[in-house]
């Protein structure tokens, strides 16, 4: 695993970037995040980091000066440069530090992905040249298990043509698989309460290791290793592309592993024709092994049975997030119930796969997470009397819908009921009030927060102060939050005028509106309504 460094200034930029690629599957481990080039130059003996993705524009230290001296100790770190700044300059000065690469934002995720492998394999690279001819002959015999994973790994991961391994590479570390037809199998262990030692845990996983090999010699050539979750994965090679007998095969090693006692639940990817296939077939396989989170463990699960079973559409899109966001910040628990039952009522309809399920409960985590933020909180202030301190794993080891469900509800209720639990009934009262009057002038383009100050019999500065500090943001904020809703139900019920919808939420200057309406929803009103037609 290669240990990353995040350096930015804007916190929730660092929360997202953690969450939005599979670091763990392309090999890598986020080890820390700094919000300055001087608090990243403090980490950097205690993390030693092998990349730092690092910010220009950031205060007290920036990313050029930040560069310049944490190059200064250490020549080995590879550092990628992500930024909003384009011009020339930035650029230059990023390319003579020896920046590995300088990717705009807003980050695409593809290319961030690509830029990270192409890192990856150049550090790999420049590690073996660094060691002697006579050190790798001496540890090659030692090394072998070890370079077969590697191999295997980036076999698995499909990071290039040069990831494929060739049959005289295989036969080099001890491989015989011939193919040229191919499939993998991935085998995880059910989660058990009685494995109370790492021991007891390894010594099954030998055992399983034992059973896959032996029931597969005799019917299939394979090779072994286990992935980056520490599953045992099978690439399975075949001279005819016959694989119907593999799913018989592993069901009969399910059943000779729940001997050891234990269970474990297998995924079979798809059939593929070349080498460089065996990736998207890998992938396959896991999809595959998420049906236990709908099916329960111990079982097969062949993908050519579950690719139908679910959509990948997405269900928590922009929209959503804003929507839950709100009725937190209100504080109504009938609503946050509302939303709750619309959203699993969604999910239900749409038949979504898992991993639009998991990714959605991940991206409500986040939003929870940051609304405690907002008010000066943290989750392990509400979960201080857990014992599971990581939510989004918690998330991914949830086991059934319901589960899922009942777990967010709690999440949620209890995340509102921390911050708004200790109102003063006065306070409370009085924001009612105000986001009454709100709801029914939001259209009054000369709306002030002195007319709502009046509204309610309060001073203006005392109103601002009672406002955010019970809700968390201000009245302009919540004021644009509503004209943003009330407009997109508008587009939603067919109005394709942007400056009428501008002018009946309150905004006399329509391109004035379009800025708001494109920093809220992330995309400006006619993109908008063109996708709705």
């Amino acid at each position: 695993m290669y240990k990353v460094l995040i350096v930015d200034d804007e916190y929730y930029f660092r929360q997202a970037l953690k969450i939005s690629l599979p670091w763990t599957e392309l090999g890598f481990q986020i080890a820390g995040e700094a919000k300055n080039g001087a608090e990243a130059l403090e980490l950097m003996p205690e993390l030693q980091p092998d990349v730092v993705l690092v910010d220009m524009n950031m205060p007290i230290m920036n990313g050029i000066e930040f560069i310049q001296k944490a190059k200064q100790r250490d020549q080995e770190t590879k550092f990628m440069v992500l930024s909003g700044h384009s011009e020339f300059v930035y650029a230059r000065q990023a390319v003579h530090l020896g920046v590995f690469d300088y990717v705009l934002k807003p980050i695409n995720e593809g290319e961030l992905r690509d830029a990270l492998l192409d890192m990856k394999e150049q550090i790999t690279t420049e590690r073996l040249g660094r060691m002697e001819l006579e050190d790798l002959r001496k540890q090659a015999s030692e090394s072998l298990p070890a370079w077969r994973e590697q191999v295997l790994h980036g076999w698995l991961q499909g990071s290039g043509q040069a990831s494929v391994p060739g049959p005289e590479r295989l036969a080099s570390l001890g491989i015989k698989l011939d193919g040229p037809y191919f499939a993998t199998v991935v085998i995880d262990l059910d989660p058990c309460g009685d494995w109370n030692r790492e021991e007891d845990l390894l010594a099954r996983q030998a055992a399983v290791q034992d059973i896959a090999q032996r029931e597969m010699e005799g019917a299939y050539q394979s090779a072994v290793c286990r992935d980056y979750e520490d599953r045992l994965v099978l690439i399975v090679g075949s001279p005819d592309g016959s694989f119907e007998g593999l799913e018989k095969l592993c069901k009969g090693i399910r059943d000779q592993i729940r001997d050891l006692p234990c269970s474990a639940t297998i995924g079979i990817g798809s059939g593929c024709r070349s080498p460089a296939a065996v990736a998207a077939s890998y992938k396959d396989a896991l999809v595959a092994l998420k049906r236990r989170f709908l099916m329960g463990g111990n079982e097969v699960f062949a993908y050519s049975h579950t690719a139908d079973t679910g959509m990948n559409v997405s269900l928590y899109p922009v929209e959503k997030r804003s929507g839950l966001l709100m009725c937190m910040r209100i504080g109504n628990r009938t609503e946050a119930e509302a939303w709750l039952a619309a959203f699993f009522e969604q999910v239900r309809a749409k038949q979504a796969s898992i991993d639009m399920l998991l990714l959605a409960g991940i991206e409500i985590v986040s939003t929870c997470v940051e609304f405690l933020a907002e008010a000066s909180q943290s989750y392990e202030d509400v979960f201080r009397h857990s014992t599971q301190s990581d939510l989004l794993q918690l998330v991914q080891q949830m086991k059934t819908l319901g589960e899922l469900e009942s777990w967010i509800r709690t999440l949620i209720l209890k995340v509102m009921d921390h911050v708004h639990g200790r109102k003063p009934n006065r306070s409370a009262k009085i924001i009612e009030e105000v986001k009454a009057y709100i709801g029914s002038h939001y259209g009054n383009e000369e709306l002030r927060i002195e007319d709502i100050a009046k509204s309610v019999h309060m001073n203006y500065n005392h109103l601002c102060f009672v406002f955010k500090k019970e809700t968390t943001v201000t009245i302009n904020d919540y004021l644009t939050e509503t004209r943003m809703m009330k407009a997109k139900e508008l587009f939603d019920r067919g109005e394709k005028v942007i400056q009428n919808v501008a002018a009946r939420v309150g905004y006399a200057d329509a391109n004035y509106f379009g800025k708001c309406f494109k920093k809220f929803m992330g995309i400006p009103p006619s993109k908008y309504v063109n996708n709705i037609g």
